[in-house]
């Protein structure tokens, strides 16, 4: 198990895979190595050659797991799930094949998945882009009503929450986007007609993530007008790179049209309900 020690190979490692990394290592920067009190307070257990770290597996304490182990094997999965005894799982995201070997050995059955897909891995340099045009600003109390029906429609067309449980989600997401310096939200005619946020971000580099358009507004480019301008708003404050996973092709399309490329997949696996992964050792 990692110690605060290890926070710096840490991020050493997880910035050689830093695509498929984001949310290891956007929890490491913000809340360290450690059981926090955050949701994102992350574990981590680490694979170690001649002393060097080849694998990080890391999980929330809002039961996340998040593997960055390159060449995983079968007793190696089983490891890392045995690590995560006690923990009330709600997901794993990553890399396809290594996911995929903890699916296998999982004590879950297929069925228990909401979301169990591969989703085009895209990036962008920001070197390069295009004037900002969009009208945006951050997320206001008077928004409360409005993000709460965006988010639960958003969840429900990327299927990253059960049904059960899309409601509160909804709610939550909606009341933490009051007044964050991650959401954006794009105003045409002074009104918001589309939301755009930061799943995570780590160095120089975030990863986009919770572009919504008001069903009404699709179909004239504003996804990408909210993205560029983000993402020229961040440029401004050091940012360098940007990366997102794109839940459908017809958004992995959209990207590619304001210049992300794809590299790659992202394996997101989302539970119906919470599955306990037995008592804590």
């Amino acid at each position: 198990m990692a110690a605060p020690a290890d926070a710096a190979a840490i991020a050493d490692f997880l910035s050689r895979h830093i695509a498929t990394s984001m949310f290891l290592l956007g929890n490491l920067e913000a809340h360290g190595v450690g059981d926090t009190p955050h949701p994102h307070g992350t574990r981590f257990l680490l694979r170690l050659t001649d002393g060097d770290i080849t694998g990080v597996f890391g999980w929330t304490n809002g039961g996340y797991a998040m593997p960055q182990w390159p060449a995983m094997t079968p007793p190696e999965a089983q490891e890392c799930v045995a690590a995560m005894r006690g923990v009330h799982l709600r997901g794993i995201t990553g890399p396809p094949d290594q996911v995929a070997l903890m699916l296998g050995v999982l004590p879950v059955a297929p069925v228990d998945w909401a979301t169990n897909r591969d989703d085009p891995l895209m990036v962008r340099a920001l070197d390069d882009l295009p004037a900002a045009t969009a009208h945006l600003r951050p997320a206001e109390a008077p928004d409360r009503a409005l993000l709460e029906g965006w988010f639960a429609a958003y969840l429900r067309e990327t299927g990253t929450s059960g049904a059960a449980a899309l409601r509160l989600a909804a709610t939550a997401r909606a009341q933490a986007a009051i007044g964050s310096d991650t959401i954006r939200l794009l105003i045409h005619e002074g009104r918001p007609v589309a939301m755009g946020a930061l799943n995570a971000r780590a160095g120089d580099a975030v990863q986009i993530g919770g572009v919504y358009v008001a069903p009404e507004h699709r179909g004239k480019g504003l996804a990408g007008q909210l993205v560029i301008s983000h993402l020229a708003e961040l440029k401004a404050k050091g940012i360098r790179r940007a990366i997102l996973f794109a839940a459908s092709s017809a958004a992995e399309r959209a990207y590619a049209r304001i210049g992300f490329r794809r590299i790659g997949f992202f394996r997101v696996a989302l539970l119906a309900r919470p599955v306990s992964l037995g008592a804590a050792a």
